[in-house]
């Protein structure tokens, strides 16, 4: 057992996961015809991710990824993500990785979400993150400094996201998402 018992962890919970998929069409139609998925983005031409869902809490929850896995060891799973609750804890745990050997971590911003993307030790991508105050239309990304103050990276996020599709308060989103799910049950 590892003596990782003095660090106060927080909550942490599974959001969502990417797929590689050949069939894009295909995969699409199954997961929303078969298993209740609701599309809530998609991304353009035939490269174009598809976004799933069927929380009314959760913008997506399966993305499917048309591209060729860029991984040495095939697998279809491009990363496994993680919810927590505030900046404060995701800064907890960029602290917590800045100091593991052999992990790299890379912090970004999805316009909807600050995250941080990093590798487990037999190279699975891991993502952990926590919403902004906004949403925008996926996909969306851009580096962020999680050493900035909040209200800094507030300021810098907003700025890179005002003029991008889909931007609106992320309350305002988050009550739509909620009545298409209800409509579509």
């Amino acid at each position: 057992m590892d003596d990782n018992n003095t660090v106060g962890f927080t909550d942490m919970q599974l959001s969502h996961f990417e797929l590689y998929v050949q069939d894009i069409a295909k995969m699409s139609a199954f997961y929303t015809r078969h298993l209740g998925f609701v599309e809530t983005d998609r991304g353009e031409g035939k490269a174009g991710m598809v976004f799933l869902s069927r929380s009314p809490n959760e913008h997506h929850q399966l993305v499917l990824n048309p591209r060729q896995s860029h991984q040495t060891v095939e697998s279809p799973l491009d990363h496994i993500s993680f919810r927590v609750a505030s900046l404060s804890d995701l800064r907890g745990y960029y602290l917590a990785l800045l100091g593991t050997p052999q992990v790299t971590p890379q912090t970004v911003s999805h316009g909807s979400t600050w995250s941080i993307y990093f590798r487990d030790p037999e190279g699975n991508r891991l993502e952990i993150f926590t919403d902004t105050p906004w949403h925008v239309n996926q996909p969306c990304k851009f580096d962020i400094d999680l050493t900035l103050s909040d209200q800094a990276l507030l300021e810098s996020t907003e700025q890179q996201i005002r003029d991008r599709p889909g931007f609106q308060a992320h309350l305002t989103w988050k009550a739509e998402h909620q009545s298409a799910i209800k409509a579509d049950s």
